[in-house]
């Protein structure tokens, strides 16, 4: 019995919030924050894919990841918004191309007072990513002989060696092994909103007895 009581009352207060707009007031307002995280989600969306262009050590990344390039992320994102259809938005994002930087996002990096984000829509419109590719292996390597780090063994022949190694000891050359490329990586970024987010203990198989 009390407990009816208190759902009564509790519908004569939610009646109450109804008939005075306050329910209908929230709404706008949650309406505005949903669209706020959607448009949050994109902008880091974007800010992934423009990443994906560039090596990790490079200057672009840098700026692309600070705070003085984020309204020109967010007006980025306002673009392809209104130039494509809301539920396909994130994949736009995904998949945009970095050197079709849009006109007012190049207008909006004019007006920045910063250089470096003006340099930055440069460097993108120019399509030159600048990439060094995978180091050089260097050649004294590929000789065979005691190298650093040495073995036991080595480092105590190098000892009764000391004063009389001129440098051309190492004259046998070497193979590197041949390595398989790996499988090629999905360059985009991956969207968490629509694969879930995961941890450890989602992938684990439960039907196995644990350690």
């Amino acid at each position: 019995q009390a407990r009816a009581s208190w759902l009564r009352a509790a519908a004569i207060f939610l009646e109450t919030l109804v008939c005075e707009g306050v329910v209908v007031s929230a709404r706008p307002m949650a309406a505005a924050a949903w669209n706020e995280l959607k448009r949050l989600r994109h902008r880091d969306l974007l800010r992934g894919a423009l990443l994906n262009a560039f090596e990790q050590d490079q200057l672009e990344c840098r700026v692309i990841q600070s705070a003085k390039f984020r309204p020109v992320l967010s007006r980025w994102v306002d673009v392809l918004t209104a130039t494509g259809s809301r539920p396909h938005a994130g994949v736009a994002c995904q998949e945009v191309d970095p050197q079709s930087v849009p006109a007012e996002v190049q207008q909006a990096a004019k007006d920045s007072k910063d250089p470096e984000v003006r340099w930055l829509v440069k460097r993108l419109l120019s399509g030159d990513r600048m990439h060094r590719g995978p180091a050089h292996y260097p050649s004294n390597y590929l000789q065979k002989g005691p190298q650093f780090p040495f073995q036991p063994w080595e480092f105590n022949y190098l000892k009764t060696r000391t004063g009389s190694i001129r440098g051309t000891e190492l004259l046998t050359k070497i193979e590197l092994p041949k390595v398989k490329a790996p499988p090629p990586v999905d360059p985009r970024p991956r969207d968490l909103w629509a694969e879930g987010c995961l941890d450890d203990a989602d992938l684990a198989d439960f039907r196995k007895p644990a350690k």
